[in-house]
């Protein structure tokens, strides 16, 4: 009796694996991470970084430099801030001691030129008056002109010599403004070099990460759908043995049946109906 029921009980357990066949699953791919990207030339880092609240976000840092190349980029910042510093004073609030060489140039130039003047006025006085009293003229109209004009021109000179030391010290002013602006592109230009090669370097290494996290998924997916095929495939299998073991058990019952098989027509066609196991998802 016992043998009995536990065979009636293993006929319905395989009637119901007939009917309801399993149904073959593809698992979910793994989700590729993105993979820390540091370029040791360029000095730079990007990174995917959890936050506080739990997602992720996409971190481009710049790393640490080395003593030599922080002491280049120090000296090339330290030239750009004294140059524009020095610019700045030179436009807004110039004194000729600004310039270090400047004062003591324009002093020995007046000294020289002054001399100059005073000596060459000192001849024409000597040689005007001599020929004034040779010709006896010495209080006359034409001698008070002509020391009138002498003065003037002696003016004018030193006038001439103030504008010339005026003209001196701009020139002077304009050359030191080019100077330090030349000073100040060089660094500067070197400085965004070395950003634009740093960000330039950032776009590379978010295209590499992105794309071995690609080919990271593709590899994922590749695998969770050979993991699909393999249980499709061990399914298949399965039911096969169990058609088989109906078909067994058919053929053991035909003698208590009147000689049908239980496979035609009624079990195997329900089975037919209920569809077998497909890769990825039932038919």
């Amino acid at each position: 009796m016992k043998i009995f029921k536990s065979k009636y009980v293993n006929s319905f357990a395989l009637a119901d694996d007939l009917l309801n066949p399993e149904a073959a699953t593809t698992p979910t791919p793994a989700q590729a991470q993105f993979e820390t990207q540091i370029d040791n030339i360029s000095n730079t880092k990007i990174e995917r970084v959890k936050q506080p609240d739990g997602s992720y976000a996409t971190v481009r840092s710049k790393l640490p430099l080395s003593a030599e190349d922080q002491l280049y980029e120090d000296t090339l910042n330290g030239i750009a801030q004294s140059s524009l510093d020095y610019i700045t004073k030179l436009s807004t609030d110039y004194n000729v001691d600004d310039i270090p060489w400047l004062k003591e140039y324009l002093a020995d130039y007046k000294a020289d030129q002054s001399g100059f003047i005073d000596r060459a006025a000192s001849v024409r006085t000597t040689s005007e008056e001599k020929a004034l009293a040779r010709f006896g003229q010495g209080d006359s109209t034409a001698g008070i002109q002509a020391r009138a004009q002498r003065g003037s021109d002696i003016t004018d000179q030193r006038v001439q010599l103030g504008r010339n030391m005026s003209g001196i010290e701009q020139d002077a002013r304009n050359s030191e403004l080019s100077k330090q602006g030349s000073l100040y592109s060089l660094a500067t230009g070197a400085l965004n070099t070395q950003k634009s090669t740093q960000l330039g370097s950032l776009a590379a290494l978010s295209s590499t990460g992105l794309t071995q996290q690609n080919a990271a998924q593709s590899y994922n997916n590749m695998a969770a759908g050979v993991v699909g095929q393999n249980n499709a495939s061990q399914l298949a299998a399965r039911q096969a043995g169990l058609s088989n073991l109906a078909s067994i058990a058919s053929l053991a019952a035909a003698p208590f049946t009147g000689g049908a098989s239980l496979a035609a027509g009624g079990l195997f066609g329900a089975v037919q109906k209920s569809g077998w196991a497909q890769y990825g998802a039932a038919a």
